[in-house]
């Protein structure tokens, strides 16, 4: 059985820019890329979920090397 989600796997824009270490602008770049997986919009609002992009940041890294 898997775990349930809790508000914590959730992130904003500017909380994944911290984590990338990249500006806000990139983030909302590759959002609207469709490069980030994960991506949720509420209304205005977009959520991102952690495993996600946690997964997905370590797939792009074995490709680079």
């Amino acid at each position: 059985m898997s775990e349930a989600v809790t508000e914590d796997d959730f992130m904003n824009v500017k909380q994944l820019a911290a984590l990338l270490r990249v500006d806000t602008k990139t983030v909302y770049a590759a959002i609207q890329e469709g490069t980030i997986p994960g991506v949720k919009r509420l209304g205005r609002t977009i959520r991102i979920y952690r495993p996600a992009v946690l997964e997905w940041a370590v797939k792009e890294e074995r490709k680079r090397r």
